[in-house]
């Protein structure tokens, strides 16, 4: 470029895909294209503009914004001859183009005889007295005299919109074509003989082939290159890898096997070494370091992939397994769900990352590879904090984001293993500890309920009746729904499949029936098809109309009964957070006041009294935690304790339980259950009650 002679101008084109360098190499002859300058006369220097087209993307002014910088590049070679007059000539030229005046700082000083005879000031190209191509050619007979060489480099218009890629084109071609001017244009050719074939329907390669003079490829780096740059960047992490924690033989098969072709460039080895020497330093201590660069690799070039791992704990660890044996049929749905998860990327193919997953997780080697002698011990897992150790899994993934998504196809894996009702109920299990379960719910209740085959609707209804509990309530207000109404809502839409009344009992008999986690979303249950049934209901649905018929609802509530009493018995129920609302749905099914004496008897321990007080007065506890004042409809909470059990009969047990050291141990609901109750009752005691409740 600074050799050529020929008066007009000269387009280098620098072809390369995506990271091979381009970038680089311009900076390369950006520095030799300075030491040039030094070693030249003033008059022969080289007038340089970097010109980055990305950096002005989208701002609707690229064209102004090259002239912009163009303006400026000659403005600060005080070395150019004429310089006011060329600058002048070239702001007039791109008025025309933009539309917009010439500065007031770089218009020529006007004599006294302009000032008389045109007193306007002349700030737009048309002005001037001279049309575009008489502006064109003084600037380009001015330019002509030079001995300097204007060097144009324009990087990155491959990123560029489609449009802008035609203006980059349009201002080398015909508006920016200066004399004694060389461009240099970086791009990828495929990428933009495809953007200008899709605006002009065809003609991208030959536009760009008569544009360019001078093309060069740039080559892509030989992978023992690569190699060699990747062992580079990575020394500072070496450096803190505790020595004893390397093997050396496991990382050649990792890194041999799958891990290099995940690098393509430099770029890609910048991104991952980067990532490493801020995430392996808080973690080196917890984690085991080859298994830690692998997971960092997925997570940097295929975070789908990444979060995939992270919220699938079950499938790549040994989590269930000592639990649930490797049949056949559970192989055969886990390579299912390991291949959904293996298809949300492409960045390697399919054999090369199921080759990384088999090497990290020996659980997908047994599913993939079920007869291959491969060793691997839990114990030696766990000493060597390996990733596949489910007592270490979640230590790798504790810088990740929590991202709360559940894909489509994950969704749609989640819905197809409903055929075993043990491997979908261990799905909600797994989204309830991610956090996830909200939005499965809110995904499952669309109309892809209406396709869920009838064979797969009981395993649905028994895992949410059985995990509901274990699930956040969320909140419930005027237009929203909390987690149990969700739940209900779901249930109902999938018990209207069913044609009949008596399946419809069927599906709910057996979910009651075998739930062992949950009892308020039994209760919540029946208590929402128990309004289908009361006549105050406006209209109430005829008989036939009903989900359920009397009978049938009664039976589930003697079926709910029996596991509420099984929960009492056990000594669970008085610690269930949902206690109030199982008590008055058991007091309302029972007919032989069973539900009394258990309150009788629970509130004879201080354990069993304090948490029916909680229970009871859950309204004015939060109300005093948030506020630390009395209100004034604390008393209608007592109805919560006389519903079941007078409050003399447990007035002389608080006042104990206040005044006794043991108080000072409770927790602050606890305390406040208490303070609060005989606050409302107002026995003498020797404690002060604190103020801020009287």
């Amino acid at each position: 470029m600074l050799d050529h002679r020929d008066p007009d101008s000269l387009v280098v084109g620098l072809y390369g895909t995506w990271g091979v360098g381009k970038t680089s190499l311009i900076n390369l002859v950006l520095e030799e294209m300075n030491s040039a300058a030094s070693n030249s006369l003033d008059e022969e220097k080289p007038i340089i503009l970097n010109f980055s087209p990305w950096s002005y993307s989208g701002q609707g002014q690229l064209i102004y914004s090259f002239f912009r910088r163009l303006s400026s590049a000659l403005r600060s070679a005080d070395y150019l001859e004429n310089a006011n007059q060329i600058i002048y000539l070239l702001e007039l030229y791109v008025s025309f183009f933009t539309q917009k005046p010439v500065p007031a700082r770089l218009r020529l000083p006007r004599t006294w005889w302009n000032r008389i005879f045109h007193p306007h000031d002349e700030s737009y190209g048309w002005e001037a007295g001279r049309d575009l191509t008489q502006v064109k050619a003084e600037l380009n007979e001015l330019l002509r005299k030079q001995k300097h060489k204007i060097i144009i480099m324009i990087d990155n218009i491959s990123r560029l919109q489609q449009q802008e890629i035609k203006q980059i084109f349009q201002i080398v071609k015909s508006i920016g074509d200066f004399s004694n001017t060389a461009y240099l244009l970086a791009f990828d050719k495929e990428q933009v003989v495809k953007a200008i074939n899709q605006m002009d329907g065809s003609g991208g390669e030959a536009f760009v082939e008569k544009l360019i003079q001078l093309p060069f490829d740039v080559p892509p780096i030989l992978l023992q290159d690569l190699e060699a740059i990747f062992i580079d960047r990575l020394q500072d992490v070496i450096k803190i890898v505790p020595q004893e924690a390397w093997n050396i033989e496991y990382w050649s098969d990792i890194y041999y096997g799958s891990l290099k072709y995940f690098f393509h460039h430099c770029r890609d080895i910048s991104r991952y070494a980067n990532t490493l020497s801020f995430s392996y330093p808080r973690l080196r201590d917890v984690v085991n370091p080859v298994d830690f660069f692998a997971l960092t690799a997925i997570e940097v070039f295929s975070p789908a992939i990444y979060f995939a791992i992270r919220d699938n704990k079950d499938l790549f660890t040994d989590l269930l397994d000592h639990v649930y044996e490797l049949t056949p049929e559970r192989i055969d749905k886990a390579k299912l769900r390991c291949n959904e998860i293996i298809s949300r990327d492409s960045r390697v193919s399919y054999d090369v990352m199921l080759e990384l997953l088999m090497q990290l997780f020996p659980r997908i080697r047994r599913i993939y590879l079920p007869g291959t002698r491969y060793h691997h011990e839990e114990a030696s897992a766990r000493k060597w904090r390996r990733l596949c150790s489910p007592d270490m899994f979640d230590l790798y993934f504790r810088l990740s984001m929590q991202t709360g998504q559940i894909l489509s196809s994950e969704f749609m894996t989640f819905l197809a293993s409903a055929g075993d009702a043990t491997a979908f109920d261990h799905i909600l299990i797994r989204l309830n500890q991610d956090g996830r379960i909200a939005q499965f719910l809110d995904q499952l209740d669309s109309k892809l309920i209406e396709h869920i085959p009838k064979e797969d609707i009981q395993s649905i209804i028994n895992a949410l009746i059985d995990n509901g509990d274990l699930f956040p309530e969320g909140l419930h207000s005027e237009l929203s729904l909390d987690t149990p109404m969700r739940i209900h809502r779901i249930i109902r839409r999938l018990l209207e499949r069913m044609k009949t009344q008596e399946e419809r009992f069927i599906l709910l008999q057996t979910a009651i029936a075998k739930a062992t986690k949950s009892l308020y979303i039994i209760a919540h249950e029946l208590q929402q098809q128990d309004k289908e049934h009361l006549e105050d209901v406006d209209p109430m649905a005829p008989q036939t109309f009903r989900l359920l018929s009397n009978e049938q609802l009664e039976l589930l509530h003697q079926l709910a009964n029996s596991r509420i009493s099984l929960w009492a018995k056990n000594g669970s129920l008085i610690d269930h957070p949902k206690l109030l609302s199982i008590l008055f749905a058991w007091k309302t099914w029972n007919k032989h006041n069973e539900c009394q004496q258990f309150v009788y008897e629970a509130v004879k321990t201080d354990r069993g009294l304090i948490a029916f007080l909680t229970a009871a007065l859950t309204g004015p506890i939060e109300q005093a935690m948030k506020k630390n004042e009395k209100q004034t409809d604390w008393m209608n909470a007592l109805d919560n304790i006389t519903a079941f059990i007078p409050v003399k009969d447990i007035e002389a047990h608080a006042k104990l339980l206040f005044e006794d050291n043991y108080f000072e141990k409770l927790r602050e609901k606890e305390q406040l259950s208490l303070m609060i109750f005989l606050d409302l009752v107002k026995p003498e005691t020797q404690k002060t009650i604190p103020q801020t409740l009287g």
